[in-house]
């Protein structure tokens, strides 16, 4: 029997049994950290305490020694991770594309750079505590607010090299909007921030992953099982079909777990090597470095009318904070009579989808802002 369209009048307005109710309010309902298999061990990621450089040397040997610790991993012993071919359309999303443990590169504080894995969490906490790394350190890119000056203008055809993360990207332009602003009665120029903001939903992100040989089978905070299927496949070298992941019952509902981080990865390589179920629970620390959040955005506006209200120009400059892998863009879906559109990003860690203000807050909110402030000075904006 075919299932009811989700429209049909038999389900709108009905009741309906949620399976998962009972579950949740009587507090049996799972997150991915409460699954537990004998001979389970923990693991303990290492994080940069650097913003930019690179790493020079591990010092792991006394980690090593700690009671109860089986391994201490790092780019030098993971074993082998590939980065993902992104594809919407295929479902195999990720904002952090370079995997985990790739080079000894530091791009922003928090980063992973080891794992220690150890019989149990205490100990292995005390193992990643004690693993010294030396850095080379660079100068990291801390401004609080991207420059102004910076939207200015756009990259010019044969102009900044394509890997120059902060020169601006045209996204599409139409028109002559310089001398239509020029020209114009009524203008406005005027520059719109939003500030970054951070995922923290109460379930931690977290993976315990299992290794039969040839597969694995993965708990995960994913609200997305097939795309973190296809991703993780891709990033551990093996077939989708040697892949399983299972989402916890709490259905997660932060944005963060729309796509797969690079502790999924590290869990899953390490139960690998180990042989055994390996479970890895980020802290609340790492949940504001590691797993997403929405970027630093600003944006310059710049448009003109005729006094009667009629627009005849209008220039929307977008910029957010980024990273040099994952770089997350939004596209825009405005209608104007010229819109050109910039993107350009900075070296910081990778931002991600956000609930709630999303694309409106990164594309709408400052031609919207600017419409209406300019609307009070206006007799009427023209349709």
């Amino acid at each position: 029997m075919a299932a009811e369209p989700l429209t049909s009048p038999k389900i709108v307005g009905k009741a309906r049994p949620r399976v998962d109710g009972p579950l949740k309010v009587t507090g049996r309902a799972m997150y991915s950290s409460d699954h537990h298999f004998p001979g389970i061990l923990y693991a303990v990621p290492v994080s940069a305490t650097i913003a930019d450089g690179k790493i020079e040397k591990f010092d792991t040997a006394a980690a090593e020694q700690m009671p109860g610790v089986r391994a201490i991993y790092h780019r030098e012993n993971i074993g082998k991770l590939f980065r993902v071919s992104v594809s919407f359309g295929d479902l195999s999303m990720i904002d952090e594309t370079r995997p985990p443990f790739e080079d000894g590169v530091i791009r922003y504080y928090g980063q992973y750079v080891a794992l220690a894995v150890g019989e149990t969490i205490e100990q292995a906490g005390a193992a990643a505590d004690a693993v010294k790394v030396t850095y080379k350190r660079e100068k990291p890119n801390v401004e609080p607010m991207l420059g102004v000056e910076r939207l200015a203008g756009v990259r010019k055809k044969g102009g900044a090299k394509p890997e120059d993360l902060e020169s601006p990207k045209v996204q599409s332009e139409r028109g002559e909007p310089e001398p239509a602003f020029e020209k114009a009665a009524m203008t406005l120029d005027a520059t719109y921030f939003l500030p970054a903001e951070t995922h923290n939903p109460i379930e931690l992100h977290a993976t315990v992953a299992l290794w039969d040989g040839s597969s694995f089978t993965l708990y995960d905070t994913t609200q997305a099982v097939v795309n973190a299927r296809n991703v993780l496949a891709q990033m551990l070298g093996v077939p989708k079909e040697n892949m399983r992941v299972i989402p916890s019952s709490s259905v997660p509902g932060s944005e963060a777990s729309s796509w797969p981080w690079t502790h999924c990865a590290l869990a899953a390589a390490a139960a690998r090597q180990l042989n055994v179920p390996v479970k890895l629970v980020i802290n609340r620390r790492s949940m504001f470095q590691c797993v997403g959040h929405r970027p630093l955005i600003q944006q310059r506006v710049r448009l003109s009318a005729t006094r009667e209200g009629r627009l005849t120009s209008l220039r929307p400059r977008h910029s957010h904070s980024s990273c040099g892998h994952g770089v997350h863009e939004k596209r825009s879906c405005l209608r104007s009579p010229c819109p050109p559109q910039p993107f350009f990003s900075l070296l910081q860690a990778a931002p991600a989808v956000l609930a709630g203000p999303n694309s409106c807050s990164a594309i709408g909110m400052a031609p919207s802002c600017a419409m209406q402030r300019k609307r009070l000075s206006l007799p009427r904006l023209a349709r």
